[in-house]
């Protein structure tokens, strides 16, 4: 990057595409077509949420909100580069330019930036990660200028799946980090009782009751979890993860932000059409597993990749369920209890209604004859504990589609 080339957002050859379908597939499909192009993820939670996810031939360059960037941004960069945290950034345009010409007539090291570029596009791409089926929008031709960073996304890292399934779980009570908390007047006694029990996670010198009521007056403010997190200089995570029995108690409350009539009129990119397809049937993949840690990681990594799951922990009920429900495909352990993988697998197989149905080993052998033994027994897909989230999804994706898979 030089002075006399500043960076911008391109729209070359512009050519739009909308439809409904879950994130992680739209993801998996541009990445493996290699396209390059920016998807808009609107949020069915909130209609005033959207993000944005920019490619180059399938890879990440960058990824942000479409709304909110001044209180999303003020709040991601201040560890990085405080100073960039008192800008002010519409949300008429992509942040990622004045992002650039800022650090570059600031003189700083090229590699801070590329760092706070990935931070930023990390945090968007895990809310994205973590929505469920919605509408989409794909503008092919849509870029960041210049590139400055490359992610491949063939594989998505388990760390980022693992925040995904994280705030997944959250929002159930909080749609997204733009939502608004809000402590009513009469909530103010039980706020400060629960505070003394869960102490508000701040490094402060202030007495605890000092700390208690600023943490107070911020929540009456009905500001954001960005916001928040910024005026408390805590992670959102942190924060969240704090006032997790605040919401459960009805301490606080959560508002989503109606937006005003001057916003309503902006070009923001994000899907304001009617996606052109209904939303498809999400395919039923069985787990069959006595143990309640894997159902619970099969069920959330399964369902960011737009499955449903039939968890199954008894497996001796397991023919009834099976035959009652018909999945897409079975996941099942070898070492279970009543019966043994492998028996049930050939039971599987014996079975007129069940036969066709694929059947994924998910076991902690990885011997040469359990895999023969497996294969001897119509086993379509051998998966050793522990399993990359990306694997299980790739493991799936293959059986359902009958492509050649290794036992």
């Amino acid at each position: 990057m030089t002075g006399n080339s500043p960076p911008q957002t391109g729209n070359t050859g512009l050519r739009v595409t909308r439809t409904v379908t879950h994130p992680r597939k739209a993801i998996k499909h541009l990445v493996n077509k290699q396209v390059s192009g920016c998807l808009t993820v609107g949020d069915p939670q909130d209609p005033q949420v959207s993000w944005q996810v920019f490619l180059r031939a399938g890879k990440l360059t960058y990824a942000t909100s479409v709304n909110g960037k001044t209180e999303r941004l003020q709040c991601l960069v201040r560890t990085i580069q405080p100073n960039l945290a008192k800008l002010e950034f519409s949300d008429r345009e992509n942040e990622y330019p004045q992002l650039c010409r800022w650090w570059h007539g600031q003189g700083l090291a090229m590699s801070k930036l590329r760092q706070l570029l990935m931070r930023l596009s990390l945090e968007a791409l895990v809310h994205v990660l973590a929505l469920p089926e919605t509408e989409i929008e794909f503008s092919k031709g849509s870029k960041v200028d210049p590139v400055l960073m490359e992610t491949p996304l063939a594989e998505i890292p388990a760390p980022l799946w693992q925040m995904a399934l994280q705030w997944q779980q959250w929002r159930k009570q909080l749609p997204s980090p733009f939502v608004h908390l809000y402590l009513p007047d009469q909530q103010q006694v039980r706020f400060r009782a629960c505070c003394h029990h869960n102490p508000v996670p701040v490094r402060s010198s202030h007495e605890p009751d000092q700390l208690i009521q600023a943490t107070a007056s911020i929540f009456r403010k009905q500001l954001s979890l960005y916001e928040i997190s910024t005026l408390l200089k805590v992670s959102v995570q942190t924060l969240v993860a704090w006032i997790q029995p605040f919401l459960n108690e009805g301490i606080l409350v959560t508002q989503i932000q109606e937006q005003s009539t001057s916003d309503s009129s902006r070009t923001t990119g994000a899907p304001k059409a009617k996606a052109d397809k209904k939303p498809e049937p999400r395919p039923l993949i069985a787990c069959i597993d006595d143990s309640k840690t894997i159902q619970k990681q099969v069920k959330g990594i399964l369902s960011l990749s737009g499955y449903e799951v039939l968890g199954i922990t008894e497996p001796a009920q397991a023919l009834t369920a099976l035959v009652r429900q018909k999945p897409a495909a079975i996941l099942m352990d070898v070492n279970m209890p009543d019966i043994d993988g492998y028996e049930l697998c050939s039971m599987l197989r014996q079975s007129r209604q069940l036969r066709e149905i694929p059947i994924i080993m998910l076991t902690g052998r990885d011997g040469i004859l359990d895999r023969i033994r497996a294969k001897t027994l119509g086993v379509n897909f051998y998966l050793t504990k522990p399993f990359h989230p990306e694997h299980l999804v790739e493991s799936i994706g293959k059986v359902l589609q009958n492509n050649p898979v290794d036992v």
